[in-house]
Formats: structure tokens, C-alpha cells, sequence
């Protein structure tokens, strides 16, 4: 069974693998003042200090954010999207970067979800269950040419026929692989030699409360217990720096539409 994944990733570094690979300071103030850029005036209060990888398993409403300088990492309900395409200019409003890539994965449903911004221009997004493509806009990657070519075949539960109009692949594998090519690794086990280990990189997570909501001492004390017990070095870095937002403030994303029901037909991806 693939993980399931939602990941924006805003990146001015010329070698983001590298600096992934490498150790990692969460300056919180400043993912507290990306995440402000999305929510506007929403109060963000920090609860917890926790990895990426863990970010992942969270069955709530919080955004989960990462600040590391030339790159960051934001994880929000409001990037859940099956037509990356409509996010392009609330991705632009949150910063003006070189690259911007976007990864979701829906187990229970089959789905995938991929795209890839540069300068602010949507380069490549493609979005589908193994049945349904809910989008497919601009070239593929040379990545992409062995799961189209039918080396990545999509695998069925016991006793279910093969579609035949199903996809050669299966897209959160697909997913996945683009983020590995972009960014190191996929949530999915197993990692490769050389992979990006995702429980490595540090992310805050923030509540979301309503303009003028007050914190609270215990969730202060919450936070700080949190960030004691993990292990993770958050120290920002001198050069941590965030680009200004753009002038346009529509930040708010559009909500997308489930889709239920027979997908939960078709096994996860395996071991690739």
C-alpha cells in the first residue's frame, strides 16, 4: 500500500537534493511567517515539533511547515487539489521562487498527484486515479517515459479483472517518482541507497485559530515539550531567508472533489 503524501515545496537551490541531504535548521519563525502568507489572518499558533514523514500519518487540520533557506516545505489541507493547475496563483502568491513542486497521494482512493511550477509557470501537472485522469497538462519528463511505456504495471487484489482501460502504471507510484527526482525520496518504503531520509527533515506543526484567538500557556508549554523531545537540530541559520510574497494576496486555494468508492480495488505500489 502506497503512504499517503501532501507536500508544496518552494525551492531557490540550485542543488535541492544536496541540501536535503545535508543537515537540515527549521527556522519555525519564519515557517510561522510563510504559513501566514497562506492563511492570512488566521492566528498560528506551533503545537508540535515533528518530521516530515510523520506530517504524513496526521489525521488533522494542521499545517505542517519547514523552513530551511534556500528551500521549504509546507503541508496544508488547502493544496489537497486533483487539478493542480487552479493552485497556480496561490502557489505564486506564497512566494516567488525558482521552482515550485507539489505532491499528493490519496491511498484509499488510488490517486496520484504531481506538478512542477517554474518562475511561477506551470510546467507539468498531471493528477488521476487508475481509471480517471483528472488532468494531464504540459510535456512529461523523460521520468515519466517507463511507467507510460508499461514497466511500472498496476496491480490488482485477488479475484479483480484487469481494466482494460486502466492505466500501465500506477499513478501514486508515478507521483512519488517525480518527487524523488526532484527532491531525493518518496514516503513510500523502500528507499533507495542515496534517498533523502523524509524523517530527517524537520517540520513545525500549527494549529489554525480564527483572528484574534488568544494562545494559551498550555499550548506554549505543549510545544516547547515537544520540541525537547525531538531529535532534530531546528537552530536556524544565519542566511535562512524567506523571498517577499507578491503584491497579490489570493491565497486561497480551491477545495477539491473526493472521489469514493471502487479504488479501493487496486493494491498500493510495491517495491520499485
Amino acid at each position: 500500500m502506497s503512504n499517503r503524501a501532501l507536500t508544496l515545496w518552494l525551492i531557490d537551490d540550485d542543488d535541492p537534493i544536496g541540501l536535503l541531504r545535508g543537515p537540515l535548521h527549521n527556522n519555525v519563525e519564519r515557517a510561522r511567517e510563510l504559513a501566514a502568507r497562506i492563511y492570512g489572518d488566521a492566528v498560528l499558533v506551533p503545537v508540535a515539533a515533528t518530521n516530515l514523514a510523520a506530517a504524513m500519518t496526521g489525521n488533522d487540520s494542521h499545517a505542517y511547515v519547514g523552513a530551511f533557506g534556500s528551500a521549504s516545505v509546507i503541508s496544508s489541507p488547502l493544496f489537497a487539489s486533483r487539478r493542480p493547475s487552479t493552485l497556480t496563483k496561490t502557489v505564486a502568491s506564497v512566494a516567488p521562487v525558482k521552482v515550485a513542486t507539489l505532491l499528493h497521494t490519496e491511498p484509499a482512493e488510488a490517486v496520484g498527484v504531481f506538478a512542477r511550477w517554474e518562475g511561477g509557470e506551470l510546467r507539468r501537472s498531471f493528477a488521476s486515479d487508475p481509471i480517471d485522469i483528472f488532468e494531464d497538462s504540459g510535456l512529461p519528463f523523460v521520468f515519466e517515459s517507463p511507467f507510460w511505456g508499461g514497466e511500472h504495471p498496476l496491480r490488482y487484489a485477488e479475484g479483480v479483472a484487469p481494466q482494460p482501460l486502466a492505466l500501465p502504471f500506477h499513478p501514486a507510484e508515478l507521483a512519488e517518482q517525480a518527487n524523488r527526482e526532484w527532491l531525493g525520496f518518496r514516503f513510500t518504503p523502500p528507499a533507495l541507497d542515496g534517498d533523502v531520509d523524509p524523517t530527517r527533515i524537520p517540520v513545525t506543526a500549527f494549529a489554525i485559530h480564527p483572528a484574534g484567538y488568544q494562545p494559551t500557556g498550555d499550548e506554549a508549554q505543549q510545544y516547547a515539550h515537544s520540541a525537547a523531545q525531538s531529535p532534530i537540530d531546528r537552530s536556524p541559520r544565519p542566511a535562512d531567508t524567506l523571498p517577499d510574497a507578491p503584491a497579490d494576496d489570493s491565497t486561497q486555494a480551491p477545495a477539491s472533489t473526493p472521489k469514493v468508492g471502487r479504488m479501493r480495488r487496486y493494491f498500493g505500489f510495491g517495491p520499485k
